[in-house]
């Protein structure tokens, strides 16, 4: 599955996770990054990157406006699977 990047968004860390407290507007994301399809991004420590994605599902699939399905994150680091960084989240129908 391919994204774009849709921007950046510093965060409070002292108060994550109990609340996430933006500190500043969203920032652009740099220009050799937009606006172009990716398979890996950048991130930041005490940012939020946004992005924005389709996902394929086969032929005939009905899905309803607002109907999420899960996912898992997909990774090569082996220490990030062991200490469970890699969290599944879910995606939301449009």
């Amino acid at each position: 599955m391919q994204f774009q990047i849709l921007n950046r968004q510093p965060f409070d860390v002292d108060q994550y996770p109990a609340n996430l407290v933006f500190t500043e507007l969203p920032i652009a994301p740099d220009l050799n990054e937009r606006p172009a399809w990716k398979d890996t991004v950048k991130t930041f420590p005490g940012e939020v990157t946004r992005i924005i994605a389709k996902f394929d599902l086969p032929t005939g699939t009905k899905v309803n406006p607002g109907e999420k399905f899960r996912y898992v994150w997909h990774c090569h680091i082996l220490e990030h699977e062991d200490n469970d960084m890699m969290r599944p989240y879910n995606v939301v129908a449009g």
